[in-house]
């Protein structure tokens, strides 16, 4: 937002430009990371319901989870 505001010019001190950056695109890329694994899991759900069934477990999910953020 400051960098919005400001636009010619980064208001913030030096340091904090390649860090912004980096949470900046580390979210984008994270979020489709873990919107592919949600899709993955429902459509392994849906497409083998008996043989993914006994693997579904909510400490898994958060694990999987963390592991991607």
């Amino acid at each position: 937002m400051a960098e919005a505001a400001a636009w010619p010019e980064w208001p913030l001190p030096a340091a904090l430009c390649p860090l912004t950056n980096f949470c900046f695109y580390s979210s984008m890329y994270l979020s489709g990371l873990f919107l592919a694994a949600l899709s993955l899991h429902r459509y392994l759900g849906v497409a083998f319901p008996l043989r993914f069934q006994g693997r579904r477990r909510p400490g898994r999910a958060l694990a999987v989870s963390a592991v991607i953020w």
